[in-house]
């Protein structure tokens, strides 16, 4: 008959954890008088941007990007508002992917 069982955690430290990554959808609207061209030439070349979609509505841009976690994706963000020409933006991330 078993009674019970446990579990022995190792120290976090010690344990190899793979990277995973984050795939997000990023809704960006330009800052006044940035060029969309240029903006998509700025997409075209950063590495997180996966696509970049021209989109009716609020937002000028729709962006998929993979990041490797949280706080590459707070990179991100940053970068696409001081190098990009975003002033605003909105971000999903996805919780699954797709079939």
């Amino acid at each position: 008959m078993i009674l019970g069982y446990r579990a022995v955690l190792a120290d976090a430290a010690d344990v190899d954890v793979p990277v995973t990554s984050i795939e997000a959808f990023v809704d960006i609207r330009l800052r006044e008088g940035v060029d969309s061209e240029g903006f998509l030439d700025w997409a075209g070349h950063d590495p997180a941007v996966l696509d970049a979609v021209h989109v009716t509505g609020l937002f000028d841009y729709l962006l998929r990007i993979r990041v490797s976690g949280t706080a590459d994706l707070d990179r991100f963000l940053r970068r696409v508002k001081s190098d990009g020409g975003a002033g605003g933006s909105q971000t999903r991330i996805a919780l699954r992917p797709r079939d």
